[in-house]
Parts: structure tokens; C-alpha cells; sequence
């Protein structure tokens, strides 16, 4: 009997070895291939990836990607439409990408926000339309919320933002739960989540096929390294309960924003999110991008670009008033 514990002990011990020595493999090989493309800025102890493009000194933009993502998810389609005119700029949140994460309360929308008010104040001046796809949506509103005076419009795209009912995904819990979510994180997810991804960003873009070259455009594979895909559980968890304190705060926003959303989304309710959040903001407008499920910035580009250049009208027409 203790033979056969003693194998199973050290076939379990030989196979945690393997698996580690296969992480660290994955994080090297993945951030070689998908390198930073900005440059770093410190915020409040938070090294923060940040890229800008266009003229200094330009209207702003600042691109807030959501959930398992980067800087790339919004950069991608938006980015070379409106760097001609605009100050673009985009960073990865805290702990996705290249930036690193707060200690303590990084999960907080507070502390997220706080983060992309960092990352505007150290890239020029004046107020700026925010674009923010799904979790990002909430970051942006709690900005918007916290940091008024660094927001002239919005643009949220599939937005998540409202409480809803049940439980985030179980590898979203199992990710997050302290030191199960470090073993899982750390050994398990560089092995199977390259291997499972492609069904889960077919169910993004539901009920479109996945555009080619997205994988790489998006550079999907960094959320696969451990500290990023739990830093992503970690606000997948937390936004139940950060969304339903946030919410009553959403009639004070008289800010200019238009909300495109499709019909139908496996990933976020457009129903309990974008068309409530509609009703909710005194000055929101809502776009609907047939057939696009979570990812309209991808499928109906023309429509965010719309919908960008519409709020770009109502806070010159603002202004000037």
C-alpha cells in the first residue's frame, strides 16, 4: 500500500514539475511574440502599459478593454481611423497585458478607475471621449463617476455594468479562490487554456463566425500566462458586487454617451446591461449592431466609429455652448 502512495505521490510531484516547467516556457515564448508596443507609466504603485498615437495635443481617446484581454482588443479597429485627428491612447488594465496589478483592492472599480485617471493625466491634458468594451464599460462610468473633469463623453460597447444573477463561470471562481487559484492559474490554464480558447472566443463572437487573424491581432494568448488570467478572475468575481454599488450612481451622469450593444450576447445580457444602462444615463443613446454578440467593435466597426464621431459632436456642440 505505501508503494503505491509513494508512486502516486511522485507521479503527481513529476507532473507539477512538468507543468510548472511548461509555464514558465509559455510566459516566455508568449511575451516574446506579443511584446509591449508603449511605454510604462507608474500610477499609485501600479507600472501601467500605456501606447498613443496621433498629435499631441489633440482631442483624446482612451480605449478601456474588457475582461481575458489587452490594450490590442480595442486598438486593433479603432485606432488607425481616428489617429489622424485624435490623440489615441489605450493601456492594458491592471495585471492583464504588461501592467502589473495593486496588492491590495485591484479587483475595485475605484481602483481601476484610479488607474485610468493615472494613465490620462500622464498623457497630456483636457478631458476625453472614453471607449470601453464590456468590463472596461464599468471602469469607464465609474471614471466618469470618481473623475468627471477627465471625461467628456462615452462610447461603451457590450457593456457589462449591472448586477446580475448567479455565479461567474466556475474556472472564473476556481481562478480566483486563494491558493487552489494559484496552483490552477500556475500550472493548469498555460496548458489548457490555449487548447479550450477557440470555443471560448467562437461564444464572443456568436452568432458571427471568428474573424481570421484575430487571435493574433488580439493577442489572446497573454491571458493564458497565470498572473493575467487570474488577475481577470479576480474582477470577474468582484463585479457582481462592485457593479450593484455602482449602479445607483448612474442617473448623476449627465455625460454625452451612446451605447452599442447587440440583440443577442452569450457573454454579457444586453438586456440587464446595455438597455438598462441606457434607461439609467440621463444623456445615452443606443445603438443596436445586429448579429455582432459581444464583440461589435469587431464586427460593426463602422457603427463604434459612428457612434465615436457622434459623441465627438455632442461635446463640441457642449463646449462651445
Amino acid at each position: 500500500m505505501m508503494v503505491w502512495v509513494l508512486a502516486i505521490a511522485t507521479a503527481i510531484a513529476l507532473a507539477a514539475v512538468a507543468l510548472a516547467f511548461h509555464a514558465r516556457a509559455y510566459v516566455r515564448r508568449t511575451e516574446a511574440r506579443f511584446p509591449p508596443t508603449g511605454r510604462f507609466i507608474e500610477a499609485d504603485g501600479v507600472r501601467l502599459h500605456v501606447r498613443e498615437a496621433g498629435p499631441i495635443g489633440a482631442p483624446r481617446l482612451l480605449l478601456i478593454h474588457g475582461a481575458s484581454a489587452n490594450l490590442l482588443e480595442l486598438w486593433g479597429p479603432l485606432a488607425d481611423e481616428f489617429t489622424p485627428l485624435h490623440r489615441v491612447i489605450a493601456y492594458d488594465r491592471p495585471g492583464m497585458g504588461h501592467s502589473t496589478r495593486a496588492k491590495r483592492n485591484g479587483h475595485t472599480l475605484a481602483s481601476q478607475a484610479q488607474c485610468a485617471a493615472r494613465v490620462l493625466e500622464a498623457c497630456g491634458e483636457g478631458p476625453a471621449i472614453i471607449v470601453a468594451h464590456s468590463l472596461g464599460a464599468a471602469v469607464a462610468l465609474r471614471l466618469a463617476l470618481d473623475h468627471p473633469h477627465l471625461v467628456s463623453g462615452l462610447v461603451l460597447i457590450a457593456p457589462a455594468c449591472n448586477p446580475y444573477p448567479g455565479k461567474p463561470a466556475w474556472w472564473a471562481r476556481l481562478s480566483a479562490a486563494p491558493v487552489l487559484g494559484d496552483i490552477f492559474c500556475g500550472l493548469l490554464v498555460p496548458w489548457l487554456g490555449p487548447a479550450m480558447s477557440p470555443a471560448s472566443v467562437a461564444n464572443n463572437f456568436w452568432p458571427a463566425p471568428v474573424p481570421v487573424g484575430y487571435f493574433e491581432a488580439a493577442g489572446v494568448p497573454l491571458i493564458f500566462r497565470p498572473r493575467a488570467f487570474r488577475a481577470s478572475a479576480l474582477d470577474v468575481c468582484a463585479s457582481k458586487a462592485e457593479f450593484a454599488a455602482q449602479q445607483p450612481r448612474y442617473g448623476d451622469l449627465l455625460t454625452p454617451a451612446i451605447i452599442v450593444t447587440a440583440e443577442k450576447d452569450k457573454v454579457v445580457s444586453p438586456k440587464r446591461h446595455a438597455r438598462a444602462l441606457a434607461a439609467d444615463l440621463p444623456a445615452a443613446e443606443l445603438v443596436i449592431a445586429p448579429d455582432t454578440g459581444h464583440m461589435p467593435h469587431r464586427l460593426r466597426t463602422d457603427l463604434v466609429v459612428a457612434a465615436i464621431r457622434r459623441v465627438n459632436e455632442m461635446t463640441a456642440a457642449q463646449s462651445e455652448a
